[in-house]
């Protein structure tokens, strides 16, 4: 009877250690606000003065909400947190678009490894974090700047006005989410410090090396280079329902370099006014790979709707579909003072020829300029073949006049049929 009463206190001994020891932790909400004292305690009715301290106070389960009013940064919002699948870290605005953070006087120094890749609001070595609600103006590097980090999202915020990309995730980080955002004036030579026209590093929203990934529901305007890039080694990810418009350089660009890129599906997406549409490389990677490009609306852009370039090395790409989108007025430039035709032009343009397994079927066409589907003619028709380019079933309505094979006279200097 004893021992029983022994083995009984054990066990309730153990179990209320365990209860103690496991109980969850009580999640603290920070406030920030352009009227908190420095010695405040970061609660709603005494807020901190600045971002930079209640940073340093958070931990896993936290939440920083930084109140409505415009705060200048000094020096770059470092962030290093680790929150937990179950107590993630948030740092958000209180009420969308009135968070505004002002990066005008913070000079970021290159970084030495990988130039270009720190930003205004530098996230390293985090994860389960979320920042939401957040205007970022007037960077003099990127925006927001995402470096080896995990299950990072990006809700709801605004850029604008970057020398490099407005939101940029790098190697080393996976489960990134980009969803709402919106990113203006980026890539801009005015906003490098010191002056000077030089473009821009990098695209408005870069994606480089990471793995799952999403980017959606954003919009991407009035940018000096690429609207959207994944490129690098990224790979297994969606690119959907973006807005992509008024961008120098094309408005969806899917590129390999180090390696390879792969699995990737871009869909929803709507992109007018830019250089290209869509394009397609391997520049400095062995090879792009299973791509997914469907449902897509691509119109008016000054070049060619969908692109498969010769730029850089003019690698390897494989195992690509392009289905069900709508291709409308694309080549829409007028041409360069003594050349026939825009440096890149039509509806979709098969200029590379070292492409195997595409597939593009059941698109709409129309009223592309000087044609609606091209290929380059060093591409013979059994190439096409024995490489299995496949195209059918698309319905084209083409207005063009000229219906033989066409030479393009600057930059490609080729002969499309």
């Amino acid at each position: 009877m004893l021992i029983q009463k022994k083995r009984l206190y054990i066990s309730f001994l153990l179990l209320t250690t365990t209860i103690l020891f496991f109980r969850p932790l009580t999640a603290t909400e920070y406030f920030v606000s352009v009227k908190g004292i420095i010695n405040n305690d970061g609660s709603r009715e005494a807020p901190f003065a600045d971002i930079y301290t209640a940073l340093h106070k958070a931990q896993a389960g936290d939440t920083v909400t930084i109140l409505p009013g415009v705060y200048r940064l000094k020096k770059e919002l470092v962030i290093s947190l680790k929150g937990r699948k179950e107590a993630p870290v948030v740092i958000r605005g209180d009420t969308a678009r009135q968070t505004i953070i002002d990066a005008d006087a913070v000079n970021i120094k290159w970084d030495s490894e990988y130039p270009g890749v720190r930003g205004s609001v530098q996230i390293e070595y985090s994860s389960f974090l979320r920042l939401q609600n957040i205007v970022l103006l007037n960077n003099h590097l990127a925006g927001i700047n995402i470096k080896e980090s995990e299950h990072i999202e990006i809700i709801n915020c605004t850029v604008e006005n970057s020398y490099s990309s407005g939101i940029c995730v790098w190697q080393r980080c996976e489960n990134i989410s980009i969803l709402g955002n919106t990113v203006i004036n980026a890539n801009d030579g005015n906003m490098r410090r010191g002056g000077g026209k030089r473009a821009g590093p990098h695209e408005a929203i870069s994606v480089a090396g990471a793995r799952y990934f999403e980017v959606a529901y954003n919009l991407v305007r009035d940018c000096k280079k690429e609207g959207i890039d994944i490129k690098e080694t990224s790979a297994h990810g969606s690119v959907h329902h973006n807005y992509v418009h008024d961008c120098w350089r094309q408005g969806l660009y899917v590129d390999a370099w180090f390696g390879t890129l792969k699995d990737v599906e871009l869909h929803n997406n709507v992109v007018t006014r830019c250089d290209q549409g869509f394009a397609v490389s391997s520049e400095d990677g062995d090879l792009t790979e299973d791509i997914s490009f469907h449902h897509n609306l691509l119109f008016n852009n000054r070049g060619t709707g969908i692109f498969f370039s010769r730029w850089g090395k003019n690698n390897r790409r494989r195992n690509i579909a392009l289905y069900n989108n709508t291709l409308y007025h694309n080549g829409a430039a007028k041409p360069e003072e003594g050349f026939t035709y825009y440096w890149i032009c039509g509806g979709l343009y098969i200029y590379s020829d070292n492409l195997e397994n595409i597939r593009i079927e059941n698109n709409i066409f129309a009223e592309n300029y000087p044609f609606e589907i091209g290929i380059t003619s060093e591409f013979s028709d059994t190439e096409l073949q024995n490489k299995n380019i496949l195209i059918r079933n698309n319905l084209i309505y083409d207005k063009n006049p000229k219906k033989e094979s066409i030479y393009l006279q600057k930059w490609t200097q080729d002969t499309v049929r």
